[in-house]
């Protein structure tokens, strides 16, 4: 699904993200909408450029922000192995990983990560999450479990086939209650001090430094006036 940004003879930039309220999701309208969305608009608009917004899936559009010239992703994490795959405009946003468990979970007991390896840990198959644990010693059919979407994953955890999922705030309640259960029946375990947490702008090596540094200058820009933490604001963040 695309929102066209605005209108000018040059070729538009491609800004993706995946479904994700309140940060970027199709509207009833069938536009893109959200806080990183209405960021990304002013930031095209400070810098007097035009866009297109696509929300679809995350592997969809990982592939072609890195393979394709000045396409973007706008809600990417920055992680040690992609800093040398993009080129990154700026931070858009920051999340907070926690290891999350159900609430009547009273034999659960966590101050460092090591202490959950006893335990089945969730994750989604590709995040970087899941890549994480597998760093920290974690072993999928033993001690992991990799869904493919994030419905399977918390109705792994709320019918007990697993003991903790490793997520972030971003949208956590209505992705709980999207997938049929009470966001009231988790709970925080531990969080994760040394995960990645800076949302970036970020585009593929092809893209010119020229345009990376006018949107981050834009960005930098809307920033300083005051409309970026108006945008976060308007949505709660």
């Amino acid at each position: 699904m695309f929102a066209q940004t605005c209108s000018a003879v040059q070729k538009p930039l491609i800004f993706t993200a995946e479904e994700l309220p309140p940060y970027h999701f199709i509207n009833s309208n069938g536009q893109a909408d959200g806080a990183l969305v209405e960021i990304v608009q002013a930031v095209l608009e400070q810098a007097k450029l035009p866009g297109i917004i696509a929300i679809q899936p995350f592997a969809r559009g990982y592939a072609a922000a890195k393979t394709q010239q000045n396409t973007f992703l706008f809600s990417l994490l920055k992680t040690p192995s992609r800093d040398k795959q993009f080129k990154w405009v700026g931070e858009t946003y920051r999340s907070y990983a926690v290891l999350l468990g159900l609430k009547d979970r009273n034999d659960i007991k966590l101050s460092s990560l090591d202490d959950a390896k006893p335990l089945i840990v969730g994750t989604i198959r590709g995040y970087h999450s899941a890549h994480f644990l597998v760093n920290n010693g974690f072993h999928e059919h033993e001690n992991l479990s990799l869904s493919v979407t994030s419905k399977h994953m918390w109705a792994m955890l709320f019918n007990n086939r697993i003991d903790l999922v490793l997520t972030n705030y971003m949208a956590l309640d209505r992705d709980i209650k999207d997938a049929g259960f009470d966001e009231q029946g988790v709970t925080p375990y531990l969080s994760i001090k040394d995960f990645p947490n800076e949302l970036n702008i970020a585009t593929g090596l092809s893209t010119s430094d020229d345009m990376v540094k006018q949107l981050s200058q834009a960005l930098a820009a809307i920033k300083k006036s005051g409309t970026y933490q108006k945008i976060l604001t308007k949505y709660d963040l």
